[in-house]
């Protein structure tokens, strides 16, 4: 016997009942349900940019002025919009303008935890984020052998616990929907339905002397308004608006990587799955010579209206602002029953491969179209692929008609320029080099929280200097550090990316070499570990972490090993087999970096509890395969769904059902010593283990001395 709330118009009352899937007792403190934009939509027959507008402080309008005009409102430009208005609330005036009328699709599902740590200094932590979203718990890499075929080496690394769980999957247009009304609710007037018009704008240097032209939307009568504004910011993404105006794409050197991918079913039951460990909670990789694969297990929101999706969200914004304990919030399920809204677990299949590789002449029997052919060419090419998919069957036009394949080529390019006299560029607009190890959002959004942060110092510092010449020069001045960094982040992301795809070509040197520095020095960044600040942030400290973090792709010891391995690798033909000699010598040398690093005492960490196949100081055993378990499947076989392991977390966040107590405990393997009584504490200590005796306190010249 459990209480379900009864929901009827914009009340609640309660009502006791057998209800076998949900451990859901309403309290006194809960949030009204509410459907606010269901009706407004209803009475005002609007449409859904109209009822999107609706929700702006200063109205469906957009104002005639404004600090900041964001052009775009993806991921980028919502996170640029939210930090700025959060970092020093009332300072800015900011209108993001959308030219979709509602948050529409995108690829690019993962997350990483500084995205996860940014959405906690929200408010949105994982007993939220999880009835919207899919849990990502770690990353599992298979590393297939292309002469060998069936046999595959693998590395996986766990995530976080569920506290600060350092992972999501997203679909996007519910991400951007969410972080719409985050916005919003910050001040932040966001429109959808109108388009920034680059052809007539004028943008100049200085303060409120710049005219950002705003078009209506084609069906509209309206006609276009101006807004004068100090900065425009490039949030277009790829089509870089601004970007390409100033300078043109530049592409790296060597090969580029194409992508295809579609979304598929998702299997209740994984056993079946052949590779070993192998976990839906995690982003998984299916990694070989040509490129890799990636799996993610999402839930999809596709098909719902507008305005119940809203009403949703806003009840979930209510409750996190209330502090409404997880098991209290009605599940995905529920909601969706709540508020007439579809609901579905899907999967996310698509290969991001070089575009060197010498397809057959003909494809015509792969299928119809160029993705289609492409990605069932090489699930063809690999037993271990063909046997895997066996699982899975594509859905066809999940985001619409024409939707069941996508593409999308030469993914790396970099702009040369981000930033001139009245407009900064961030995120994609800025350069994008590959989704492996999803660095288009959570690396990126570096770009958009230091942008955010500038502009207050920038603005500030210019409105009070005499002259619009000595207002420009203040803050181009200020925009310096953001162009520095920029112009190092995105070639560090091009170099992990060649380092990571030059490691495919062998399958010893993935879980040996490129995986292992990659979260050696990703998760415990030297001097900027997140663990010394309990992996909690704020707006005060959250950029300096993030423009140090790079996946640890600007790490002194990964950038030595990389490069190696990019010497020794990028010269072999892609069709031949890298010679054992050169895999031994890349192994070692390594090896070498690595033991100066363990020694000097920069990259302590409990490694043994988070990686499969690594001792505490990272000595690789194929043999050792335990690690901590902070997850497990729901037990209703009619959902399946991963879940975090928490003790006050009894209930699926995705259909209800209650769980035990055991069921819900964490299980540490290796357990934690009795000082150890909790995960951060093991983790603490660990990182500030001394180091070995003698330990070199510079590595890179270190290693360079013993191989010399």
């Amino acid at each position: 016997m459990s209480q379900e709330m009864i929901y009827t118009g914009m009340t609640s009352v309660r009502r006791t009942k057998t209800y076998p899937h949900s451990a859901y007792i309403m309290i006194e403190s809960y949030p009204v349900i509410k459907h606010t934009f269901w009706e407004r939509a209803a009475s005002g027959h609007l449409d859904d940019a109209a009822i999107l507008n609706s929700n702006n402080e200063a109205g469906s309008e957009v104002p005639p002025d404004a600090d900041v005009v964001v052009a775009g409102g993806g991921i980028h430009g919502l996170i640029y919009s939210i930090h700025a208005a959060s970092y020093k609330p009332g300072n800015l005036k900011i209108s993001l303008i959308e030219k979709n009328n509602k948050p529409a699709y995108k690829v690019g599902e993962s997350t990483l935890g500084y995205f996860s740590l940014w959405c906690k200094m929200l408010g949105l932590t994982g007993a939220y984020m999880l009835r919207l979203f899919g849990l990502k718990d770690g990353l599992g890499f298979y590393f297939l052998d292309r002469e060998n075929q069936g046999n595959y080496t693998d590395f996986n690394c766990n995530g976080t616990t569920a506290e600060i769980l350092s992972g999501f999957q997203l679909e996007r247009p519910i991400s951007e929907l969410l972080f719409t009304l985050v916005a919003q609710r910050r001040g932040v007037n966001v429109y959808h339905g109108k388009e920034v018009d680059f052809t007539s704008t004028q943008v100049q240097g200085g303060v409120n002397t710049s005219r950002i032209h705003i078009k209506e939307d084609k069906s509209s009568s309206k006609p276009a308004t101006t807004v004068v504004s100090s900065l425009l910011i490039d949030a277009t993404g790829r089509f870089r608006q601004m970007t390409s105006k100033n300078a043109p794409l530049q592409r790296f050197e060597g090969w580029n990587c194409d992508a295809f991918w579609g979304y598929f079913t998702c299997p209740k039951n994984e056993s079946k799955i052949l590779f070993n460990f192998y976990e839906g909670a995690n982003t998984n990789h299916l990694c070989f010579p040509e490129g890799w694969a990636w799996i993610i297990r999402l839930p999809s929101w596709e098909g719902s209206p507008i305005a119940g999706l809203m009403d949703m969200i806003i009840y979930l914004l209510d409750c996190a602002e209330a502090g409404v304990p997880g098991d209290q919030i009605p599940s995905s399920e529920e909601l969706a029953r709540i508020f007439g809204l579809k609901f579905r677990w899907v999967t996310s299949i698509g290969f991001a491969v070089r575009n060197d590789v010498r397809y057959p002449e003909d494809m015509s029997a792969y299928g119809s179209r160029e993705a289609e052919r492409k990605f069932n060419y090489f699930v063809q090419k690999y037993n271990l692929i063909n046997e895997f998919m066996s699982n899975f069957q594509l859905i066809p036009d999940l985001y619409g008609p024409g939707t069941s394949w996508f593409i999308r080529k030469s993914l790396a390019y970099q702009s040369a320029v981000v930033s001139g006299p009245g407009w900064i560029a961030i995120g994609d607009a800025c350069g994008f080099t590959n989704p492996f190890l999803s660095p288009g959002i959570t690396a990126t959004m570096s770009t958009s929280t230091l942008a955010a942060e500038l502009t207050h110092q920038a603005l500030n510092k210019a409105k009070v200097v005499g002259n619009a010449a000595a207002a420009e020069l203040t803050i181009r001045k200020c925009l310096v550090p953001y162009d520095n960094f920029v112009r190092r982040l995105i070639p560090a992301l091009d170099v992990m990316n060649r380092f990571n795809y030059d490691c495919f070509r062998d399958p010893r040197l993935g879980p040996q070499v490129s995986c292992m520095w990659q979260f050696a020095s990703g998760l415990a960044v030297p001097d900027w570990q997140l663990i010394k600040q309990n992996f909690n942030l704020s707006f005060e400290t959250y950029t300096p972490h993030s423009t140090h973090w790079a996946w640890g792709a600007m790490v002194e010891e990964y950038e030595l090993v990389a490069r190696e391995a990019i010497k020794l690798l990028t010269h072999i033909p892609l069709e031949a087999r890298v010679p054992d000699a050169i895999v031994d010598e890349l192994i070692e040398f390594s090896n070498g970096v690595k033991k100066c690093a363990v020694d000097s005492g920069r990259f302590r960490f409990r490694w043994d509890g988070l990686l499969r196949h690594y001792d505490n100081m990272l000595n690789y055993s194929e043999e050792k395969t335990n690690k901590d378990k902070l997850i497990s499947q729901c037990k209703n076989p009619e959902c399946a769904s991963w879940l975090a392991l928490e003790s006050t977390w009894r209930k699926c966040y995705s259909c209800g059902m209650e769980r035990s107590e055991e069921d819900a405990t964490i299980i540490w393997n290796p357990p934690l010593s009795t000082e150890e009584a909790v995960f951060m504490d093991a983790l603490v200590r660990a990182s500030n283990a001394k180091p070995l005796h003698g330990a070199a306190e510079n590595t890179s010249d270190a290693v360079l001395q013993y191989y010399n």
